[in-house]
């Protein structure tokens, strides 16, 4: 698998059907790691369409918070799978994987295909520390060629996590997400992306508005004569969590997926659809 010292990135590429017409490189959010990414990525595996796994930070090559990522992992990872012989390259992030698909796709013109699910339309504040000391990183989430990337920092400077459980019974962190001083230097330029959008939100999203960015990035892109293709497809019911295999313990965490989920099973089933459709189409 590529590395971060010999390729400039760290991965796992799954062949799909064996074809090379087509890869999508997926990443998932805050989570880090490469657990729910690996899942991910797996599905269009089974579906018979190639990914590669992408990590981010929290894995042995990788920083170990989520500060100042160097935006060179997505632009090194399709200059590599391009010298394996893949044609086109797609993008697909989740939630704080999201700001990377939309920034990378605005920035590097190779990619062909977009999925943001649950999305912000800015770049945000890094995170760093552990459990109860995890907060604000005082610097980007993202970095390219050394410098970061201009952000929009968090209001509260510490996260008090056991008083958001107590109060809200879920993580209900987009108390924190809300109101942030989103200045035109931290917004995403979307308009530069030369690829179909796909955006999944969720009207019942707890972590952060990722409806609303949908509907500001839709409308960002009506005003600048986007060319490509546009789909925004939002869930009344589905969490912030919007991947395709959910864990056990993902209901103890949302109170929606608790509280709906037969809807939730529903509205992810159609969610896949959506993915692979848009996918195949492309």
């Amino acid at each position: 698998m590529p590395t971060v010292r010999e390729n400039g990135f760290e991965g796992e590429l799954y062949i799909g059907d064996g074809t090379k017409d087509m890869v999508m490189i997926v990443m998932s959010g805050s989570n880090g790691g490469m657990s729910i990414t690996r899942t991910e990525a797996l599905f269009y595996h089974k579906n018979g369409i190639p990914s590669l796994a992408l990590a981010l930070f929290k894995t042995k090559q990788t920083g170990e918070f989520l500060d100042r990522v160097p935006v060179e992992y997505v632009e090194n990872a399709i200059k590599w799978l391009k010298e394996q012989g893949f044609q086109r390259i797609g993008i697909d992030g989740m939630s704080k994987g999201s700001e990377m698909a939309l920034l990378s796709a605005s920035m590097f013109s190779e990619l062909s295909c977009v999925i943001a699910r649950v999305p912000s339309y800015f770049v945000s504040e890094g995170l760093s520390g552990k459990g109860k000391s995890k907060g604000p990183s005082g610097t980007s989430c993202w970095s390219y060629k050394g410098k970061e990337l201009s952000y929009a920092p968090y209001n509260q400077r510490a996260f008090d996590m056991l008083k958001m459980f107590r109060e809200e019974r879920e993580l209900h962190i987009i108390r924190f997400n809300r109101d942030k001083n989103v200045t035109p230097e931290t917004i995403i330029p979307v308009e530069n992306i030369k690829a179909p959008i796909l955006l999944l939100s969720s009207k019942n999203d707890e972590v952060w508005p990722s409806y609303e960015s949908s509907l500001y990035i839709e409308d960002r892109l009506k005003k600048n004569g986007f060319e490509y293709k546009v789909k925004h497809v939002a869930y009344d019911h589905m969490s912030h969590a919007m991947i395709t295999k959910v864990p056990l313990g993902i209901r103890l965490v949302f109170k929606s997926e608790r509280r709906h989920p037969k809807e939730c099973k529903t509205e992810r089933n159609e969610m896949k659809k959506e993915l692979l459709d848009w996918v195949r189409a492309i």
